[in-house]
């Protein structure tokens, strides 16, 4: 968890504050100017109270009285007694004891010193961020055990499965149609690494796409060349043209092992 003196050092936040002496004018303006909804009053470096907008209106209660406060020191309209907390609370700890107590600026002391102060908007979008963070991390760890799941099925069909139907395929040619159906089928269902290599920057064709498919279930160029119904050399000139896409120069180079690498 994060602690005050690690979130004060991460904000970097100048230090304000003004003395118990200040008229309520010259705080007013001092607010305004630094754009702050509240500031510790101190007296001789000490914290003796804390002036916030909500002190002026519970104690200020009409124009005509702001008018006629104007020049009062800031001391008679501050809260005095202030809640602070120090550099070794937490920031989650925070929101409770600003819940509890009602309050919406805690300064931070050491040595009875002021070292910063915290809001509640401090709080929140600390909370906030946190939140998104974990969120986040839940995410990813779910999306990398789908892609798990999925590198694990795709290993089992191209090392398992696929090479098991070609097999009976080769034992049963009869059947063979049937075969080749259920292969197809198989090969849709790892298909998320194909659509990578279809958006994939080296634009391969289909028909390329299509023997990129079969050399990664083990067919030679003769079984890719009757399953796609073209000629040994047409299938030939596909893989040079994929090898020539990769950048492969060395032609016992293989295809599939550059791929997954790549891709």
């Amino acid at each position: 968890m994060l602690t005050l003196k690690e979130f004060l050092a991460a904000k970097k936040r100048e230090i304000w504050t003004v003395s118990s002496d200040t008229t309520l004018y010259k705080t007013l303006k001092f607010m305004a100017k630094k754009n702050i909804g509240a500031v510790p009053v101190t007296e001789k470096g000490k914290l003796v109270g804390i002036f916030s907008e909500r002190d002026l209106v519970r104690k200020v209660t009409s124009l005509k009285q702001i008018l006629l406060s104007m020049n009062l020191p800031i001391k008679k309209l501050m809260t005095k007694k202030v809640h602070y907390l120090s550099p070794k609370n937490t920031v989650e700890g925070c929101m409770n004891i600003m819940t509890s107590r009602r309050v919406r600026h805690l300064p931070i002391l050491e040595k009875n010193k002021i070292i910063g102060i915290i809001t509640i908007g401090d709080v929140v979008k600390h909370t906030i961020q946190e939140q998104k963070f974990i969120l986040h991390k839940v995410l990813d760890s779910i999306e990398e055990g789908k892609n798990n799941l999925r590198m694990n099925i795709q290993f089992n069909l191209e090392q398992n499965v696929l090479p098991l139907l070609k097999t009976l395929a080769q034992k049963h040619p009869y059947d063979s149609y049937s075969f080749r159906l259920l292969e197809e089928q198989l090969n849709n269902i790892s298909s998320e690494y194909y659509k990578k290599l279809i958006s994939s920057k080296f634009n391969f064709t289909p028909t390329e796409i299509s023997i990129i498919k079969l050399i990664k279930a083990h067919y030679r160029e003769k079984e890719i060349a009757e399953t796609l119904s073209i000629s040994v050399s047409t299938v030939k000139k596909h893989k040079y043209a994929i090898r020539g896409k990769l950048g492969i120069r060395n032609k016992t180079g293989n295809i599939i092992n550059y791929l997954n690498r790549i891709v």
